[in-house]
């Protein structure tokens, strides 16, 4: 059986520090969504996506990646781009539709769980991939809060379809970019962030549009690149 130092030595402590923030900021959100302060917990989910973004970043930078690490990180997604965000848009606009409401919170919630399990079993610890499977759960959570942020101009029904799109999507097996590496396409990653964060700020059709759109062109510029890599070894050949 591996020793504790093995399974979590003291360099991984800053990398899990960054991950219990993550949880800390999802559960908080969590009692700001039943409090009824539901553009502060969207807030505080940003937060935890930034957490999330530099947990593995910086165990991988320290050598510092492990299983117990990983662990964490499915249990800290599950509840912050998870629970929390199915929770969140109930309680800001599906709850309108009765059972119906808290059925499409469920598929959602599922969904993220089995995606978050999917990936844990195909996935290295050690490494990040450049393309993954299904639409990462932070993507979907990202959506479910600009619906919420969106409440007053959206309908339960129009909320409810992208709860379950995003739900589609992670159950999906569809491979789509992740931010790794430098390119193209990580620069559009970047620059989707970027978008984002403007729609947060100023939530509205023509900013929430746009950073949709722009989340379109990131996937046509994968697909693009993914053929160009594929026919590189042929050409040298």
């Amino acid at each position: 059986m591996p020793s504790h130092d093995t399974m979590f030595p003291p360099r991984s402590w800053l990398p899990c520090l960054l991950t219990a923030s993550n949880i800390a900021a999802g559960f908080t959100s969590m009692i700001l969504a039943a409090s009824g302060r539901f553009d502060a917990a969207v807030y505080l989910l940003c937060l935890a996506i930034v957490l999330d973004m530099l947990d593995g970043r910086v165990a991988r930078l320290l050598r510092a990646t492990s299983e117990v690490g990983r662990q964490l990180d499915s249990f800290c997604d599950a509840v912050s781009f998870g629970a929390a965000p199915a929770l969140l848009i109930y309680l800001a606009i599906l709850h309108e539709m009765g059972v119906l409401g808290v059925a499409a919170a469920l598929v959602y919630l599922f969904a993220g769980l089995y995606r978050l399990s999917r990936f844990n079993l195909v996935s290295d610890v050690h490494t990040k991939a450049r393309r993954t499977m299904g639409v990462p759960i932070p993507i979907g959570a990202s959506y479910l809060m600009a619906a919420v942020l969106m409440r007053g101009e959206l309908p339960a029904a129009a909320a409810a379809a992208v709860v379950l799109a995003m739900a589609v999507g992670m159950v999906s097996r569809r491979r789509l970019p992740e931010l790794k590496g430098v390119g193209p396409v990580t620069a559009m990653l970047l620059v989707g962030m970027v978008n984002y964060l403007v729609f947060v700020a100023w939530p509205n059709w023509y900013t929430v549009g746009w950073w949709t759109l722009w989340n379109v062109f990131i996937v046509l510029a994968a697909r693009i690149e993914d053929r160009r890599l594929a026919l590189e070894p042929s050409v040298e050949s």
